[in-house]
């Protein structure tokens, strides 16, 4: 059963500042794109701000769309298992905690200049949130591949390790985190 988009306002919002900020980045020649991303150099110089709004903006037509679906999907279901104020909360958690093992991974790598902006790393945890906390419910992928619980799960994780082994587990340290705290997320705080 899909939710729907008013259902939670916290998705309804979520989805809504993708979309705008994302746009508004597109369009404003990369000011805001620059401003918003993770960023471990400038985090070190005082910019706090970019341990939230990395997620927030998406570089392509193909990743916002996914993105906001992923949002909608599988954040639309969870907030109606757990409320929005438990998936802000989880939320809040992964996204900063991901932002700050990066950047403590970036400066031990001597790669402080990387800069990290897309809600991949989001969707990561909310769909290993999702396989938890529905164990037994299906998600059909092109009509070919029929995932459930551990095994949804397992994909998830095994896209984001092929990608960090292409282009770096720096680079995808902000996906691997996610997935890590998703997948090690108190069950306690899973179930309502």
């Amino acid at each position: 059963m899909w939710p729907r988009l008013a259902s939670s306002t916290f998705v309804t919002r979520w989805i809504l500042v993708t979309l705008v900020a994302s746009i508004v980045a597109t369009l404003d020649g990369g000011w805001l794109a620059s401003m918003a991303a993770l960023a471990p150099s400038k985090i070190f110089h005082g910019q706090v701000w970019r341990l939230v709004t990395w997620p927030l903006i998406e570089s392509g037509p193909l990743s916002l769309v996914l993105t906001c679906a992923a949002i909608y999907k599988f954040g639309g279901e969870l907030a109606v298992r757990w409320g929005d104020r438990r998936l802000r909360r989880f939320v809040g958690q992964i996204v900063v905690g991901a932002a700050v093992v990066t950047c403590v991974l970036a400066a031990v790598a001597g790669q402080t200049y990387l800069q990290r902006l897309g809600g991949w790393a989001l969707t990561d945890a909310l769909v290993i949130a999702w396989a938890r906390q529905f164990p037994e419910a299906t998600l059909v992928l092109y009509h070919v591949l029929v995932l459930r619980g551990r095994e949804l799960i397992a994909v998830t994780v095994g896209v984001a390790i092929i990608y960090a082994i292409y282009d770096g587990p720096i680079v995808m340290a902000p996906e691997l985190v996610a997935c890590a705290a998703a997948a090690a997320y108190p069950r306690l705080l899973l179930r309502r």
